[in-house]
């Protein structure tokens, strides 16, 4: 397990944010913390991952709003 950062765009309230750490939770993550940024509408997750955890989220609807990877 490892931690990381993710960073999400189209982000203009908690809901858009919790469906994106359902995402997350769902490819084998824990979500630590999170932030929402209104006047950016970006949304961080600070997470705890598996080593296959890119293998899984990367089919996610989630992947496509990270502004990071």
């Amino acid at each position: 397990m490892r931690n990381i950062i993710l960073t999400f765009s189209e982000c203009e309230h908690y809901e858009d944010l919790h469906t994106y750490a359902e995402d997350v939770e769902a490819s084998g993550g824990m979500v630590e913390s999170h932030e929402l940024n209104y006047e950016e509408e970006t949304g961080t997750l600070e997470c705890t991952v598996p080593n296959d955890f890119w293998t899984k989220f990367k089919t996610t609807d989630a992947f496509e709003m990270l502004e990071n990877y």
